[in-house]
């Protein structure tokens, strides 16, 4: 059996019809989910982009960052901080440890043919090792700020200004990411010059020419729908026809949306974000049209998942704050479809977790599962062989942790300056924090995260400013 395993960034789990969104437009994943176990209550151990795939990759956890050492490697050069002495070290962000052992480089060991096409540029920046083990990788570059391009550094790459509100400092760091945005994109004509689109395209050709391959493991991982969402016209005007204000296509990273963005503005920034999620919906679409072509959807293991959702102005946050670790940064897509059908239509509303997946794909190709794995194989829950497999899940991102079991759930700084709890039956999206007048449940919230990080939690302060709640002017 081979294994197709496509991860989608920054995909909201609550912006797929499948999940239950009622307007946005994705029929592909739809159809997919279909004939796929829909898992309701998937969470990443740890956020953001690269965490999460090491502890995927890997089936080791990274939560609570004990083994994280900062290094140069650990965030790529930026030369907006190059001369300002910045400490540019994001918690949890760093290469493959040396002694960790790869899903690629196990697959290699059962005789398989390894493939990564990618656009996730972090992976590939100096000191980062995301590729290891694979026997061919493609990386298509540009993407966000990917240090690529320095053609046009002296000239002008395109107006960056109508992205942007007059109440934005134009020192953020999110202006010179859309700068730097402009310079790797200016070349683009057509639709397939786009990102997601250009790594399903190379999917698509790599399948063709390797699907007589006895087995292989295929992981298309792609950023999309990650800011900056700049999709064709056309999918933006699906969700906000006529709109004649600022092109809003990269959020500030803050805890004060409306302090930069007026109602109008907002709307126009979460449909940039839909348009992203239709077009990356279509070329999926794609990629599965070739895979029943070339007859793989009858041998092949197929899983989506996203990492993380995002923030578009829900409890007044947008981007990724760790602050504002909600459903709508949380709740992950994870979507498993079984060539011979098994588990079709089932959804799954236990919590599992993306380390989980490792062991599971071991046990459904009839690999051993590796000791070094500290996930749980979550298929006897398809099977109906488990109601579940713990009865809680926490998750870490920069410094603050996060905690929730059924009835509550609770985000704290890890110095435990700030601590904000939330009864789920009465306040499912973390509106009212009961924190003050429920000290016993905060204790045992705490207690519970004590246990998965097997003591306790490193107190961590890092001045990377771009996770920071970002000042308005």
């Amino acid at each position: 059996m081979n294994l197709i395993f496509v991860i989608m960034d920054s995909l909201r789990k609550d912006h797929v019809g499948a999940y239950g969104n009622p307007w946005i437009r994705t029929p592909n994943l739809d159809q997919f989910a279909k004939d796929c176990v829909r898992f309701n209550l998937a969470y990443p151990e740890s956020v953001p982009t690269l965490p999460f795939r090491n502890s995927t990759l890997t089936g080791r956890r990274v939560f609570p960052f004990k083994r994280w050492q900062p290094a140069l490697a650990s965030y790529p050069y930026q030369e907006r901080y190059a001369c300002e002495g910045k400490d540019l070290n994001l918690p949890g962000w760093s290469p493959i440890a040396r002694e960790d052992t790869t899903m690629a480089e196990l697959f290699n060991s059962y005789g398989y043919r390894t493939a990564l096409v990618t656009d996730v540029f972090h992976q590939f920046y100096p000191g980062m090792n995301f590729h290891r083990g694979y026997h061919s990788w493609e990386w298509i570059r540009g993407q966000e700020w990917d240090l690529w391009k320095t053609d046009l550094l002296t000239g002008e790459a395109g107006d960056y200004r109508g992205y942007f509100t007059d109440k934005v400092d134009k020192n953020d760091a999110k202006v010179w990411e859309v700068k730097r945005n402009l310079i790797n994109t200016a070349w683009r004509q057509h639709e397939e010059d786009y990102f997601s689109p250009q790594v399903y395209g190379k999917a698509i050709k790599w399948l063709e020419t390797n699907y007589r391959c006895e087995k292989f493991f295929l992981c298309v991982d792609h950023f999309d729908p990650h800011e900056p969402w700049d999709p064709p016209q056309y999918y933006k005007d699906l969700y906000d026809p006529g709109y004649k204000g600022t092109d809003v296509m990269m959020p500030i990273y803050t805890n004060n949306a409306s302090g930069y963005l007026t109602p109008d503005e907002l709307k126009h920034l979460r449909a940039c974000y839909a348009a992203e999620v239709t077009m990356v919906d279509h070329w999926f679409g794609m990629l599965m049209n070739k895979i029943k072509l070339l007859g793989m959807d009858k041998n092949s293991l197929i899983i989506v998942a996203s990492d993380h959702g995002h923030q578009l102005g829900e409890n007044n946050f947008t981007g990724k704050v760790p602050r504002g670790m909600l459903p709508c940064l949380l709740d992950l897509v994870l979507l498993i479809r079984h060539p011979e059908g098994a588990g079709a239509g089932k959804k799954i509303n236990s919590f599992v977790y993306n380390h989980d997946l490792l062991p599971t794909i071991c046990n459904l190709l009839g690999m051993e599962v590796p000791d070094w794995c500290e996930g749980e194989d979550i298929w006897p829950l398809v099977e109906g062989k488990k109601r579940k497999v713990r009865d809680y899940v926490t998750s870490i991102f920069k410094d603050y942790v996060w905690v929730r079991d059924q009835n509550f759930a609770m985000v704290a700084k890890t110095d435990k300056s700030r601590t904000e709890l939330y009864d789920l039956s009465k306040d499912p999206q973390y509106h009212h924090n009961i924190a003050n007048k429920n000290r016993d449940r905060v204790k045992r919230m705490w207690d519970l995260l004590l246990k998965d990080a097997d003591g306790d939690i490193p107190i961590i302060n890092v001045s990377f400013s771009i996770l920071n709640d970002e000042k308005l002017k």
